[in-house]
């Protein structure tokens, strides 16, 4: 039962919190809403009369039912219902209260046929809190990176019905209506396996209607849901419902992420990308010849993985993944990555007639928390140019990534006269986000310089350049003095550059405290709720 019930109030919170963009507060709202209902519950259960152990195998099958099937039920309401949280809710308050009835229940049965109730009540609270912890390493460490969550909410919805099954058979000679409650159990398994049979299917045509093309890839990770999609030659790419990209403007976002930082830097030759597993920065900062040694740091395999083997990743990235100046990351005792077979073509072959290609070096990326991997990696070989790409901050996870002990561990492996450029949200729809993160990196220590650039399919976006005190001249002023770009670019030009740093009256020096966003402190969530309002 307690393995049951914390897969119950795991995989509904996680469901949540990818149905709502990967707000942090899905999570808490959700184990509060079930650890609210279990009080009220075990309060309710008072009133429940003989016969106690057949009230007890009914509510086990009704659990099973209500909350094996609450990932579809909850997603399909996601589908077909602008009020789908009103649904997700629902089913959090009305599994808790089933699961709040369990061990009350119980300690009466105890009561009534156990002879030793003291002892009785302290194994049943113990095995109820041991399960509780096998059910969330269970959750984290097994099920979440092989089952989709709805296939594990089935899977506790069969556990809580056999849990039911092997009641009727071990208290046989006490339940009054053992048959009528045994057929039902078996019913409910027959329901659970149709549903688990069909729940990909399902879930991929209800999928399907939120999004405006075709789905060509869908995955979920350990950390996020990640979906692809693509009309023509328009592809997008979605985490947790938001939007990464689209190929229609990819370009101008990440021509604005790198080649502003690389023209600031004199002779950048090595360069650590933190995030952007989708290769697409990484493409743009593989342009420039000078460059010996990339390192990209992503927590989820599932992104670079896509990024280095799906066609259509691999045709926008340019293959970026098989580039030999790749570097393989050894950070600490951390694991390096997935290797990947690194293929170029042979300077000889046209003199010798030849297609034949030379095999390179493997070619691995980090699968690691970026944080961790600041804290671990070696400081002697520092970075030129640090690019910070990660999603916005809505999740307790993603708000560290911008604090200013984050910040501080960049500089820590930034070379002398290099750059950091950091993504930082709209300046216009969320101006307390992007102001927050100027003001973050200069309380890290930071000279500091925002920018921004129109990019349709976001809207109005921006950015920050952080470099040490005195090391080197302003970017805007070294973009401004440029004739020509190093490499060719998709949408950048001296002129775009230089005009970046340029912000309309009032739009980034606004009255008003903006704090700086620490880890113990993370101010950054609050204003990213209320970002996208003015």
């Amino acid at each position: 039962m307690g393995v049951a019930g914390m897969l119950y109030e795991y995989a509904l919170s996680a469901l949540g919190n990818n149905l709502m963009g990967s707000s942090h507060e899905q999570i808490f709202v959700i184990i509060g809403l079930m650890m609210f209902a279990m009080g009220v519950g075990a309060a309710v259960q008072r009133r429940i009369g003989q016969p106690l152990i057949d009230r007890f195998l009914w509510i086990e099958i009704g659990l099973g039912v209500l909350g094996g099937l609450s990932g579809l039920v909850a997603f399909t309401a996601y589908g077909y219902m602008s009020s789908y949280p009103v649904v997700l809710y629902g089913l959090a308050l009305a599994i808790g209260l089933l699961v709040g009835f369990e061990v009350p229940l119980l300690i009466r049965i105890n009561e009534s046929y156990a002879g030793a109730l003291r002892a009785n009540l302290g194994e049943i609270l113990s095995m109820d809190y041991i399960g509780s912890l096998l059910g969330a390493l269970l959750f984290a460490y097994v099920l979440l990176a092989r089952l989709p969550l709805a296939e594990i909410a089935i899977a506790a919805g069969v556990v809580s019905v056999v849990i039911a099954l092997a009641g009727v058979v071990y208290f046989w000679p006490l339940v009054k209506r053992p048959k009528t409650i045994a057929a039902f159990g078996a019913a409910s398994l027959v329901v659970l396996t149709i549903a688990w049979v069909n729940a990909g299917p399902w879930v991929s045509y209800v999928e399907q209607r939120s999004y405006e093309d075709p789905i060509v890839h869908r995955e979920t990770s350990v950390y996020q849901h990640v979906v692809m999609t693509r009309r023509d030659d328009r592809v997008r790419l979605y985490i947790n419902g938001n939007l990464q990209f689209s190929s229609r403007d990819e370009v101008i976002y990440h021509d604005l992420l790198v080649h502003p930082a690389m023209h600031a830097v004199r002779s950048p030759r090595r360069v650590l990308i933190l995030g952007g597993g989708d290769g697409l920065g990484l493409r743009e900062v593989l342009k420039y010849p000078g460059v010996e040694r990339v390192t990209l740091v992503d927590i989820d395999p599932a992104i670079t993985g896509l990024a280095a083997e799906h066609p259509t990743m691999v045709e926008l990235n340019r293959g970026a993944f098989r580039d030999a100046r790749v570097r393989v990351v050894d950070a600490g005792s951390l694991s390096a990555g997935e290797a990947f077979r690194v293929e170029r073509p042979s300077s000889l072959s046209a003199q010798l007639w030849s297609d034949r290609v030379v095999e390179g070096p493997e070619v691995r990326v980090a699968h690691i928390d970026a944080d961790l991997f600041l804290r671990e990696v070696d400081p002697s070989e520092p970075y030129d140019v640090v690019i910070c790409d990660f999603p916005d901050a809505r999740s307790v996870a993603l708000a560290k990534l911008y604090s200013v002990e984050f910040y501080r561990r960049v500089e820590r492996v930034l070379a002398p006269g290099g750059m950091v450029v950091v993504q930082s949200s709209s300046p216009w729809h969320a101006s307390r986000v992007f102001r927050c993160i100027g003001t973050t990196l200069a309380e890290a220590g930071f000279e500091v310089a925002p920018f921004h650039q129109n990019v349709p399919s976001f809207g109005h976006w921006g950015w920050h350049m952080a470099w040490r005190a005195g090391e080197i001249e302003p970017p805007a002023r070294r973009l401004a003095s440029l004739d020509t770009l190093r490499v060719e670019t998709g949408y950048a030009t001296p002129a775009v550059l230089a005009a970046a740093f340029e912000f309309g009256e009032g739009l980034v020096d606004r009255t008003g405290e903006i704090r700086a966003n620490t880890k113990m402190r993370p101010v950054i969530l609050e204003y990213e709720r209320r970002s996208w309002t003015r």
